[in-house]
């Protein structure tokens, strides 16, 4: 069986996640200061157990986003496509996928939040990967995946990564070893015509 390829980082979502690291530091330091020296207003045992059960959670969410990236990546192994994210992966067969082809990232008029995560990007080379149809319903890949990866204008998904020309390539020579692999099952035995000796 072939090595797959290397996972190839979903930029969006690193993005996001550099994004939510400052703000869950400052609310893990902000708050844990206050539990520990409350001034008179909130010096008492109910409000510094709610400040630290605050901080802890705030930590966590800066832990989660310190290591959420390598959860997010897109890899070409043998015998499917997966696209990783740190609460969903789906395994996409060679069979569903029609081309590789490059695209623009246009994600068009966002809202100030969105335009933090997408804007960097904007106008960058992205690998648009076309299907015959989805692994599962689309409603689902829309609850469980970035909207940016999905495509308004066609059949598919579209990744924002580091070198689309090398994913493409993985992509590819896996799709062409995997054909290969499928023919070869299929295709009749050859038999010697020579008679066994008895």
């Amino acid at each position: 069986m072939p090595a797959p390829s290397r996972p190839h980082r979903l930029l969006l979502y690193e993005r996001l996640y550099t994004l939510w690291r400052g703000p869950a530091l400052l609310l893990t330091l902000l708050t844990a200061g206050l539990s520990l020296f409350a001034p008179g207003p909130l010096d008492t045992l109910q409000i510094r157990v709610a400040l630290a059960a605050m901080a802890a959670l705030a930590l966590l969410l800066y832990i989660y986003a310190v290591f959420a990236p390598r959860q997010a990546y897109v890899q070409a192994r043998p015998n499917y496509l997966l696209l990783s994210t740190p609460f969903f992966r789906l395994s996409i067969a060679y069979s569903r996928i029609r081309t590789t082809r490059p695209v623009p990232f246009d994600p068009g008029q966002v809202g100030w939040a969105d335009g933090r995560i997408v804007d960097p990007f904007r106008g960058r080379t992205q690998l648009a990967v076309d299907l015959n149809h989805y692994p599962i319903n689309v409603r689902w890949l829309r609850f469980f995946l970035m909207a940016y990866l999905l495509p308004r204008t066609f059949l598919g998904l579209q990744f924002v990564v580091a070198d689309w020309m090398a994913l493409s390539r993985d992509i590819e020579g896996q799709r062409a070893e995997w054909g290969a692999r499928q023919q070869a099952k299929t295709r009749p035995g050859v038999y010697s015509m020579t008679p066994r000796r008895p």
